[in-house]
């Protein structure tokens, strides 16, 4: 279990680090952090992403009668996702934060909200195979595994229209607690709903 946990951790600091180093490269210049703001990107992304996945999941095992993927390591909820995603799904949120700094650095304001959402489908298969790469390349295994092969298992192209379902609502989420006044029980309290949702699977 600590094994496993420490993989986790090391592929959340690669992706800290990667998203970081990125954003500042993008934007020429060290990007100061609004920590406020991270942490609400990060722990509503943590929860919308966690259950999203089960629920999408689930739906679409209903309508196609197989699952579109499993995960391999610290499998819950069935295998739609997994222990270590308290670890793994914020770094999405972190991720978020640091597009949303880069678009703002070159005045690209993305003015319907849904927009941003449907970027999802875009960016998230692409994460999820720099993710699959990672620990297959350290770990020797998948941390999920996509049944189709249109992608060699990394991803799949039919998963895209459910992270841009999942996208939606967590722009248009994050975009309300954003101009809500500040108080630290929002992003404390997104991320401890989400931690009780990985607890009960």
């Amino acid at each position: 279990m600590t094994i496993l946990f420490m993989q986790g951790l090391s592929g959340a600091l690669v992706g800290i680090c990667l998203f970081y180093l990125l954003a500042s490269l993008l934007t020429r210049q060290w990007i100061r952090v609004d920590v406020y703001q991270l942490a609400l990107f990060m722990a509503v992304a943590f929860l919308v992403a966690i259950v999203f996945e089960v629920l999408l999941g689930k739906l679409y095992y209903l309508v196609v009668g197989k699952p579109l993927w499993q995960y391999r390591v610290l499998p819950i909820h069935n295998g739609l996702t997994s222990s270590l995603n308290f670890i793994i799904w914020p770094i999405y949120g972190y991720y978020w934060y640091f597009m949303h700094r880069v678009l703002h650095a070159y005045r690209l304001q993305i003015r319907r909200t849904w927009v941003k959402g449907l970027a999802s489908g875009f960016d998230g298969p692409l994460l999820e195979i720099l993710a699959n790469g990672f620990f297959l390349l350290f770990y020797g295994t998948f941390y999920f595994y996509y049944l189709p092969n249109d992608l060699r298992h990394f991803t799949s192209i039919q998963v895209a229209p459910l992270y841009m379902v999942m996208g939606i609502f967590l722009a248009l989420l994050i975009d309300y607690l954003d101009r809500r006044p500040r108080h630290w029980y929002y992003p404390a309290g997104f991320y401890l709903t989400g931690v009780g949702f990985v607890l009960a699977g």
